[in-house]
């Protein structure tokens, strides 16, 4: 299926699994090759006609003040990085938990209740991540929020 989207926010490793795993088919192989590491930030578009905005739309771009996003590929494009040989779903899983073990995750939310360090599994439209055709997924660390 080329369609599939997929954009989950949670934390714990078991989540972070099934997730990967709903979304996984999306790599034809079933294995990811390849990996990019990036900052992407929501930029939005407008489009006017004589003046008058007709509609806008959303894409994620790179972006230096942007999320730290890790993107998995099921092939080879662009500026990625091979991996030292194809992960099935388990290892990627794994290289993604190490991943976010490391990676800055911003200031803690200011509200009225508790934050966990947690992580957001997405793709966009047709299963791409940020103009990505061979994306599995997009991973970023996300605070997950627990109110009163």
């Amino acid at each position: 299926m080329d369609n599939r989207t997929i954009d989950v926010v949670s934390e714990g490793n078991e989540d972070l699994a099934l997730a990967l795993r709903l979304i996984w088919s999306n790599a034809p192989s079933r294995e990811a090759t390849h990996y990019k590491v990036v900052r992407l930030a929501i930029k939005t578009e407008y489009f006017n006609r004589n003046g008058i905005v007709t509609h806008h739309f959303t894409r994620l771009v790179e972006d230096p003040k942007g999320v730290p996003t890790l993107i998995l590929f099921w092939s080879e494009e662009g500026s990625v990085t091979q991996l030292p040989f194809p992960h099935n779903l388990k290892r990627s899983t794994e290289f993604v938990e190490g991943w976010l073990e490391k990676v800055p995750f911003g200031s803690e939310p200011d509200h009225d209740g508790d934050n966990e360090k947690g992580w957001r599994v997405f793709t966009e439209d047709w299963g791409h991540v940020a103009g990505h055709n061979y994306a599995i997924a997009g991973i970023q660390p996300a605070w997950a929020m627990y109110g009163k």
